[in-house]
């Protein structure tokens, strides 16, 4: 009996390291895939920026992208040429322009084809930063709105909007909500926030697992539409003060066989019609294109979508606050 016990435990040990050790390497197999099987974070707004500082105004987290699409200079220069048009654009990383250089983004294409045709200066400072959403953007806008008076703020509007994000890693991260003293704090997995973030950062299998986590939880929940319509509410409001017109940039679904309007267009149309702000539906600009030839993905544009969103912005601008030049 004696020598019988002792041989059932070492069978019992041996059979469970076998079994954590076939574990271990599934594991390590399946985090190889992985990492092999995509280049970064590939759902909704899980983007990867590089450089990022984060902080925290009025509640609202703020990150910032290393590589901006405007510098201090730009600012003074719209700030001290008062005979110019000047635009603010607020947005995430569409009009950002992931992937694409600064001069192929729409805003730049625009301003090119401004500098040709209009007989007024045109001032255009791009403040998007990836994965900001509408609250974010009405902080960006709080931060410089003593420096310049724009004549026109355009915010894009995607649906991603009415999440919340975190940057974790040099990831920017949707999933969560805001804590009592304003952090965003991850509830995807119940695990501890210190864990979860490591985890975030080191393994790409369980940020798929926090994918799927999230992507489940936007079918089941419904989305705080507060945290599109009060921000804009109060960008509206501001703009407004300084004599100026805001108009929102709503975003295609760039995802089938043609570029189609967002599926919560009809909620942004009927609150924006209810304070008089102008809504433009960029799948009209984009009929008839293939999104294969002007898309990265389902929702961000390569340079011939910016190029062509560009044209348009453009021409909008010269019909309704600019005169070409004869």
């Amino acid at each position: 009996m004696s020598d019988a016990a002792p041989s059932r435990s070492l069978r019992a040990l041996r059979n469970a390291l076998l079994v954590l050790a076939s574990t271990l390497l599934a594991l390590v197999a399946a985090e190889a895939l992985a990492r092999l099987g995509s280049y970064g974070p590939v759902f909704g707004q899980l983007i990867f920026v590089r450089g990022v500082s984060s902080r925290t105004v009025d509640g609202v987290a703020l990150w910032n992208e290393k590589n901006l699409r405007y510098d201090p200079e730009d600012i003074e220069r719209a700030a001290n040429n008062p005979g110019a048009f000047t635009v603010v654009g607020l947005g995430d990383s569409i009009m950002y322009g992931v992937w694409q250089t600064k001069e192929d983004t729409y805003l730049e294409q625009a301003r090119r084809v401004l500098a040709q045709r209009s007989q007024r200066p045109v001032e255009i400072l791009n403040l998007a930063v990836p994965g900001y959403n509408t609250m974010q953007e009405n902080i960006v806008y709080k931060e410089v709105e003593g420096q310049i008076q724009p004549n026109l703020v355009l915010v894009h509007y995607w649906v991603d909007d009415v999440h919340q994000y975190r940057v974790v890693g040099g990831y920017v991260v949707d999933l969560g909500d805001v804590s009592d003293d304003g952090r965003l704090v991850v509830r995807a997995l119940p695990l501890p926030a210190v864990i979860s973030d490591f985890l975030l950062v080191h393994s790409r299998l369980y940020d798929l697992l926090t994918q799927a986590v999230v992507g489940y939880r936007r079918q089941t929940q419904v989305s705080d539409w507060t945290r599109v319509s009060k921000p804009l509410a109060e960008i509206h409001e501001r703009v407004q003060r300084t004599g100026g017109r805001l108009v929102v940039l709503a975003s295609a679904d760039l995802s089938g066989t043609s570029a189609d309007p967002t599926s919560d267009l009809p909620l942004l149309q009927t609150f924006a019609a209810s304070r008089g702000i102008e809504v433009i539906d960029l799948s009209q600009w984009l009929r008839g294109v293939d999104p294969k030839q002007i898309a990265i993905d389902t929702c961000h544009f390569n340079a011939a979508g910016h190029r062509m969103i560009g044209e348009r912005l453009a021409e909008y601008l010269l019909q309704h606050y600019l005169k070409p030049s004869s």
